[in-house]
């Protein structure tokens, strides 16, 4: 399988929150000074850059987070369950695994709308400058609305997709899945794909080390195991999953939140995509 948008863009974001945290703090500077000259118009661009690059660097340190946040186990569950950790979510207890497609549309196109009302005077100013003093030294700065654009229309897209085919759920028919053994099961979209449809899976084994500290958040992905493997709609819409793991895989590990052991599924067809948490243990010897 290709490499999914969403993964690329959050890989870029995990590295933008110290730079533009540093660039918020220069640009408001240069507002103060620029007012307290009386020159109104530079400072209300460097204001313009701080809001931007500050709320940028809080959005990305918020995503960051919550892509490392493990899911808290439940109380009453665990405790039912002492010796299956699989049992501990209610999601997995349950043998159906949901993705939050239309949660995650909605907060990125908050975040797009804020960013592009913050960046709007830049794109007012610079250009105004350029044309009548030739000050080319500000039209760098038109990469910020130019970013607002780009995620704008990143979450239009997702909203379009969310419309299109709903939320999807990811339906066990054996729990867990099993080290040497399989994970079997079935997806189901809220509105479903044409029969016959031909749809890749991944499913990864993916060690998420977290480092640093607030603003300095960093996660790291790495796949220490993967399949691939293609699969087709049947006659409702659903996608059969069926998925051998090595005997030599690590099982899905919760316990340590700075470095965590997550298995993901992923599918993906024409304009469709979807992604899993999903639980991977070994069972018996």
């Amino acid at each position: 399988m290709k490499t999914n948008p969403s993964r690329f863009v959050l890989s870029i974001v995990k590295f933008l929150g110290p730079p533009l945290s540093l660039a918020a703090l220069l640009a408001a500077t240069v507002a103060i000074t620029r007012a307290r000259e009386g020159r109104w118009e530079q400072a209300l661009l460097a204001f313009s850059i701080a809001l931007a690059c500050g709320g940028a660097a809080g959005g990305a340190n918020w995503w960051v987070r919550f892509h490392a946040r493990a899911v808290d186990p439940s109380e009453q569950l665990s405790a039912a369950n002492p010796g299956a950790p699989w049992m501990w979510r209610a999601d997995w207890a349950s043998g159906e695994v949901r993705t939050s497609a239309r949660r995650d549309a909605n907060r990125l196109m908050i975040i797009a709308i804020a960013w592009c009302v913050a960046t709007f005077p830049i794109l007012l100013i610079v250009p105004h400058r350029a044309l009548r003093g030739a000050d080319y030294f500000a039209i760098p700065s038109l990469i910020f609305p130019l970013i607002g654009v780009v995620m704008l229309t990143w979450a239009m897209r997702m909203r379009r997709r969310v419309r299109e085919y709903g939320e999807s759920q990811f339906v066990m028919t054996q729990m867990p899945g099993q080290i040497g053994g399989a994970l079997t099961g079935a997806i189901h979209i809220d509105k479903p794909l044409p029969p016959g449809e031909q749809v890749g899976l991944e499913l990864e084994c993916i060690k998420r080390t977290t480092r640093g500290f607030w603003h300095s958040l960093t996660v790291w992905d790495r796949t220490l195991w993967r399949s691939g493997q293609t699969s087709m709609s049947d006659s409702a819409g659903s996608i059969p999953v069926a998925f051998m793991i090595a005997p030599d895989c690590r099982p899905t590990d919760d316990s340590n939140p700075k470095s965590r052991i997550v298995w993901r599924l992923s599918a993906k067809a024409g304009q469709y995509r979807a992604e899993f948490e999903v639980p991977v243990f070994r069972i018996g010897a």
